[in-house]
């Protein structure tokens, strides 16, 4: 299945919120009760539904325990909410959110969410609260599993670093960056090996990881001439580091320079290192290309 994402801003919207317990061997039957509580209650305080309802998963839902999810309903405000409905309403706030829908099981719905995960890393966002999965059709409204809707929202915001993950060994993926920011204008003028460090001086083991300083000398003079303090984000580090299907290499975002200091001026200087730094990262994913 072909998972469409996007990044929108949620309206503030009133919210009918209740913690409630759900298995994952019997989470047809959770969800659906859940929701039925939900029109309870909201029944009961003469609350008007205008929109879906939701699940907010404060914790990964593990295999066999059940846990406590926020069950949710926008509605419209009414008062008559008594405290022994364990119901409250909430006013959420507006919040950027990456989205996308998944049609079918929900057996099959952690593809969605992978999905959803690999389009963060690769276009510049990192999540920043619990994902939430709105159900559009959900198990209270057909019988046949085919037909369920549910679109799942994850918080976010602008990422840090630029990042590429590579199907390689570390040894190599060391190299191919070294390579990588020389042919784009950056010099690597530090290198820290974390790994090591950490083994001889603190008895830790870690993957291998390893930081390097990468600056490029006609950038860093136009930001140190706009602001001597400007020395002190400089040079970008970029991480190398093994993780349990490759190697993921993170530079960070230089446009961030800009914004530390206050000082648009430097946002000049900062926009083009952050284009070479990420044209450098795309050429590690294309390999074939950049040789060409």
């Amino acid at each position: 299945m072909e998972y469409r994402v996007n990044v929108c801003e949620t309206p503030p919207q009133a919210v009918l919120r209740i913690p409630l317990e759900i298995r994952p061997d019997l989470l047809s039957d959770g969800i659906v009760g859940g929701m039925n509580r939900l029109s309870e209650v909201a029944e009961q305080a003469g609350l008007v539904a205008n929109g879906a309802p939701t699940i907010t998963f404060h914790r990964e839902l593990p295999a066999e325990d059940a846990i406590v999810v926020d069950f949710g309903l926008p509605i419209e405000a009414a008062p008559a909410l008594g405290p022994s409905s364990g119901a409250e309403l909430t006013i959420q706030s507006p919040v950027l959110v990456a989205r996308t829908c998944h049609r079918g099981s929900y057996h099959a719905i952690d593809a969605a969410y992978r999905a959803l995960r690999e389009w963060l890393q690769g276009n510049g966002y990192r999540p920043i609260g619990p994902p939430t999965e709105a159900y559009l059709i959900g198990p209270d409204e057909v019988s046949d599993p085919r037909l369920l809707i549910t679109e799942i929202r994850i918080p976010v915001a602008p990422a840090a670093a630029i990042a590429v993950h590579l199907d390689t060994t570390f040894p190599d993926a060391v190299d191919r960056t070294r390579i990588a920011l020389r042919e784009h204008g950056f010099g690597v003028v530090t290198e820290f090996d974390v790994q090591a460090a950490l083994r001889e001086r603190a008895g830790e083991h870690i993957e291998e990881y390893l930081i390097l300083g990468a600056c490029n000398p006609q950038l860093a003079g136009r930001a140190l001439d706009i602001d001597r303090e400007a020395g002190l984000l400089l040079p970008c580090n970029v991480v190398v580091r093994a993780d349990r299907t490759g190697v993921l290499v993170e530079a960070t975002d230089p446009t961030l320079l800009a914004e530390v200091l206050a000082r648009p001026e430097l946002a000049g200087p900062a926009e083009e290192a952050r284009r070479l730094l990420a044209a450098a990262l795309a050429d590690l994913s294309h390999p074939a290309a950049a040789a060409g």
